[in-house]
């Protein structure tokens, strides 16, 4: 799990948070990081322009990625230039094992995706891998403050445990599991259940706590994520998309709302 970190990079600065956090998590687990700039002759109107102007932007791309590279010559980087539409090129770049891991961040502006949509929601939507959407400059996630486990599905599989304690202990960080929704499956049983799982296998150096919040005429599930968010401390919230764990609703209102870094786990 996070072995090979892939970073689709462009021009825009709404991208630098998720630059810097893919830079940061390269280092922290020491693991490679791939840079990728995809060209779509679609986006930029050169689907019937000439030769020369597809190549010219397929140079911009390569530009960008030098540049990239060398200012960050303390880690090991590799560039890769793809054509295509974005999500179906990091989707095949994910199944050919390129990497395990994308680090995305918003493409668009809010007022953008009201009318074209979320690029990153796409993205998530045509592949299976592991995902950190970075919106805004945040630290990575570490001793001293819990990631927050976020789910509103019947139960935690067993898969889901199995990762969430291997991020616990990659981060070194503490575990704060948040029920969103009506009642789960055996109700408050479910989620001691998890926790009590959790705590026998990460054992006394990590703590696991968990805590059940309805949803409410006035409690969306964002209002309730980034509460809690801002009362434990968290640094990072984690979708485990796994099974029934997530809903799609659950899903795509947090990737691009919660007040810190989303880690999808697939």
């Amino acid at each position: 799990m996070f072995d090979k970190l892939l970073l689709p990079i462009d021009p825009s600065k709404r991208l630098r948070p998720a630059r810097n956090y893919a830079l940061a998590l390269a280092k922290r687990l020491d693991v490679p990081l791939i840079a990728t700039y995809v060209s779509n002759p679609s986006k930029t109107g050169t689907v019937t322009a000439s030769s020369e102007t597809r190549r010219g932007f397929e140079a911009l791309g390569k530009r960008q990625l030098d540049q990239f590279v060398e200012e960050n010559s303390d880690i090991k980087i590799k560039s890769i230039t793809k054509t295509g539409k974005r999500r179906k090129v990091l989707a095949k770049m994910v199944d050919e094992g390129v990497a395990d891991t994308l680090v995305l961040g918003p493409f668009r502006s809010f007022l953008s995706r009201l009318f074209t949509g979320s690029e990153v929601e796409r993205i998530l939507d045509s592949e299976a891998s592991h995902a950190f959407v970075v919106r805004k400059e945040h630290p990575l996630p570490g001793s001293g403050s819990p990631a927050l486990v976020v789910f509103d599905g019947p139960v935690l599989p067993k898969d889901a445990l199995q990762k969430l304690e291997d991020f616990s202990r990659k981060f070194k960080c503490d575990l704060e599991l948040l029920h969103i929704g009506t009642e789960i499956f055996g109700g408050a049983e479910a989620i001691d259940k998890a926790v009590e799982e959790l705590r026998e296998k990460l054992g006394g150096d990590f703590h696991v706590t968990s805590t059940i919040v309805p949803l409410g005429f006035f409690k969306s599930r964002r209002a309730i994520t980034n509460s809690v968010i801002d009362s434990e401390g968290a640094r990072v919230v984690i979708l485990p998309d796994i099974d029934d764990a997530v809903s799609d609703i659950l899903l795509h209102s947090l990737v691009l709302s919660a007040s810190v870094p989303v880690c999808v786990l697939r």
